[in-house]
């Protein structure tokens, strides 16, 4: 037992550098987001200016470091083995807690897990100790343990932050929008400037001045010389001289703002990339005591009980740690380095498909999240609010506010533009330094988040399109960071109590369940970059031609008919020997597919607006392949379901000649997919015989004929006839939709090479 509390040392110190690394995947988002999503500029200087960033927040952030010391119990009712323990459990249960969110592409606060993992481990040791025969103390003492006062103010500030982001988000914004308009451009020369001054002035202020002041505090009372005690009596200038330090402050940038588009910058650009560095720096200087606070803690606990000489860890009270330790530089410098190099390095981070950017965007696109009658009644009330609402305010007000919020052209593959971008950054930039100044934890994925969406409200994105979606991804998100705090509180609970009772035989099984999980995870992410969807060719394409729409759509639902093809193969197959496992793979298969095919539904709408403006014949040719395709997946989508829905709730099976039949109706079905095989191989159909599809047709109406006489005679039952019907029906429809493809095919490919009048769609007509 004399390695043990050591080996725990070496073990939380390697814990807070996967810590640091699963923690800055799931945060990089937040400061990465509006520069990414705006496109500022290349990623390589985007990810420059959020390095520097995150190693100068590193080294401000030593005054946060007490949360994880004495902000959520009182160290001096724990001995030093409840202690570590308690820290132990925080960090097994946040790094596995984290990466399965990160794995699973779920947002989640690193704040809200760490208070929570904190007050949850010691809830558990608590009340351990006090239900001990030795104590038996009443359950009103569990306050002396857990300040709860002060928990409940983290508690509070931290989803309190959601109301206010969001709020502000919004309404900085509106006023924002309203002065530079969509068409900002032509209004950088005098509105850019001031707003430019403005935003670089309070991100200066907050995270340079009151960072610098969090990090001297504690160096008030010694002799300081040289820089560090110019700093104190600069800052100590600053807030007896405050108006005339912004004064001054406003100035330099107004001036240097004036400078940059004079000479033909656009600002808003140095905006955002200074602002992706302020939040970079706010990040780690608010978010770095969430990696390293607990090891930090650990190891001064360590040394107060070696430098007591070792008394037994399980009587020595652990008073001292509720004293002010300041933290070596070195240490953050080092924490600093380790987000950096996970930050460039990371595939995780390389791949960001965030949420938030969905949420938020502009253009148009697929919406990740379903609506829900809670989120159709928020937008209908916000509806009916704003109609009776604007029956207040002039209409010629209303008129004049509406050019500046109507967006004449729409960037594509960016999601929102500068002015949003900045707004963002710098709003999110100031109430994240606001609250690292005040030492209070603050979730910057909450405020980064929330912000977003306010401003993207006041943009409106979330018009009557898509509102509903929106506002129903907002809802679930917000849903998923208080289930972190109660996930978060189990585990670490759960952890404290096996660690207590079980202890080496616990830490052995816990660090191989982290790596367990980590490999896991490492597996399921490789799994899933494997099944990316690769991008659809069109989309490289500025001006679509019949020619290039014709070869690029045979492209696209080669594959498709392809994996039909089998689909339908498996379906007979498996009905007709009634095995279950064929069926389920063949749903799966199709499943597969349809998801493939919505891709290909959302992009629709773009596809067909990138056809040439002399050429609109591509964009209904487009359109006629779109539909057709479509409704073979849905005759597919029947006959899978209906199949494995027989079988999995094991009707009768059906009858010899059905079977028979329905196995030379498939031969049939098969030899009219290879045909359009080879068309979409040989780009050919010059030599194809189109004879297949009425011996398929015939087929079909003489086995329903033969289906109705069986029921006549009460040869079959209701079940089996329902699916028989279903089969032959949907069998005719893909049969006619295959036929329906390569006549369309034939006749574009004689319109093409005849020459004629393209503008003529005739031939295409629906």
């Amino acid at each position: 037992m004399k390695l043990f509390y050591p080996s725990i040392i070496v073990v939380l110190f390697f814990l807070s550098i996967f810590d640091l690394i699963v923690g800055l995947i799931n945060d990089a988002v937040n400061f990465l987001n509006s520069a990414i999503g705006s496109k500022v500029a290349s990623r390589r200087t985007i990810m420059i200016f959020a390095s520097l960033g995150i190693l100068l927040g590193a080294f401000l952030s030593s005054g946060m470091m007490e949360v994880a010391r004495k902000g959520v119990f009182d160290p001096s009712y724990f001995y030093f083995s409840d202690i570590i323990f308690i820290f132990l459990s925080v960090m097994i249960s946040d790094i596995i807690l984290l990466d399965v969110f990160n794995t699973l592409g779920l947002p989640t606060s690193t704040t809200v897990s760490m208070v929570f993992c904190l007050l949850g481990a010691a809830f558990s040791i608590a009340m351990i100790k006090m239900t001990s025969p030795f104590n038996n103390e009443p359950f009103h003492h569990l306050t002396l343990y857990i300040k709860a006062e002060k928990t409940l103010t983290i508690s509070i500030g931290i989803f309190l932050s959601i109301i206010i982001s969001f709020t502000s988000g919004a309404f900085i914004h509106y006023f924002i929008r309203y002065l530079f308009s969509f068409e900002y451009k032509s209004r950088l020369k005098y509105v850019g400037v001031i707003w430019a001054a403005i935003s670089l002035s309070s991100m200066t202020y907050f995270l340079i001045v009151r960072g610098l002041h969090s990090t001297l505090q504690g160096f008030i009372d010694e002799n300081l010389t040289g820089f560090s005690l110019f700093i104190q009596h600069f800052i100590k200038w600053i807030h007896h001289n405050f108006f005339v330090f912004l004064l001054i402050l406003l100035s330099t940038w107004t001036i240097i703002a004036k400078i940059f588009v004079s000479l033909g910058y656009n600002i808003l650009k140095f905006v955002v990339l200074y602002g992706t560095f302020s939040l970079a720096m706010a990040f780690a200087g608010n978010d770095l005591v969430n990696f390293i606070g607990i090891p930090i803690a650990s190891i001064q606990s360590y040394n107060i009980w070696k430098e007591s000489g070792s008394p037994p860890a399980e009587k020595f009270n652990m008073k001292s740690l509720s004293g002010n330790v300041q933290v070596p530089s070195s240490i953050l410098i080092f924490a600093g380095m380790i987000m950096i190099f996970t930050l460039w390095f990371s595939k995780k981070t390389k791949n960001i498909t965030s949420t938030e950017i969905n949420l938020s965007r502009q253009n148009e696109g697929p919406e990740k999240f379903l609506s829900n009658s809670f989120s159709r009644g928020i937008v209908r009330f916000f509806l009916y609010l704003g109609y009776h609402l604007f029956k207040f305010f002039p209409k010629r007000l209303l008129v004049k506010i509406e050019r500046n919020f109507k967006q004449k052209q729409k960037e594509e593959n960016v999601a929102f533009d500068l002015v949003r971008a900045s707004a963002n950054l710098t709003i999110s930039s100031i109430l994240i330094s606001i609250a690292t100044v005040q030492k209070l934890p603050l979730s910057t994925t909450f405020v980064t988040f929330m912000v977003s969406m306010g401003t993207s409200l006041s943009d409106r994105a979330w018009d009557r399109e898509s509102a509903v979606y929106r506002v129903s991804g907002v809802l679930k998100v917000i849903r998923g960071w208080f289930l972190t705090g109660l996930i978060a509180f189990t585990m670490a609970g759960i952890t404290a109590t096996f660690l207590y009772f079980l202890k080496a035989w616990a830490l052995s099984f816990l660090i191989f369940l982290i790596l367990f999980v980590f490999y896991r995870s490492y597996k399921n992410y490789n799994k899933m970059q494997y099944q990316k969807i690769e991008e659809k060719p069109f989309f490289g394409i500025v001006n679509l031609t019949l020619e290039t729409t014709l070869s690029n759509t045979l492209d696209i639902i080669k594959p498709i008919l392809e994996y039909i093809e089998s689909i339908y193969k498996k379906s007979i197959e498996g009905i007709t020997q009634e095995n279950l496992k064929i069926l389920q793979e063949s749903r799966n298969n199709f499943l597969k597919v349809k998801e493939n095919f919505t891709n290909i539904h959302h992009s629709l709408i773009k596809v067909i607006r990138k056809t040439k403006n002399s050429e609109p014949i591509a964009g209904i040719f487009y359109l006629h392949i779109y539909n057709k395709t479509k409704e073979i997946i849905e005759s597919s989508d029947i006959i899978t379901n209906h199949t494995l829905f027989h079988v999995i709730n094991s009707h009768n099976p059906i009858k010899y000649r059905q079977k028979k039949n329905l196995l030379t109706l498939e031969h049939l079905m098969i030899e009219h997919f290879n045909i359009i095989k080879r068309i979409t191989n040989d780009r050919n159909c010059k030599k194809i015989q189109y004879t297949i599809k009425n011996k398929i047709i015939k087929k079909i109406e003489e086995q329903m004929n033969q289906q109705v006489m069986g029921i006549i005679h009460n040869k079959y039952g209701t079940k089996n006839t329902f699916l028989m019907l279903d089969i032959l029906l949907q069998s005719k429809k893909i049969t006619e939709n295959i036929e329906e493809i390569i006549l369309l095919y034939n006749d574009t490919l004689s319109h093409i090479s005849s020459e004629s009048t393209k503008k003529d769609a005739s031939f295409l007509a629906f």
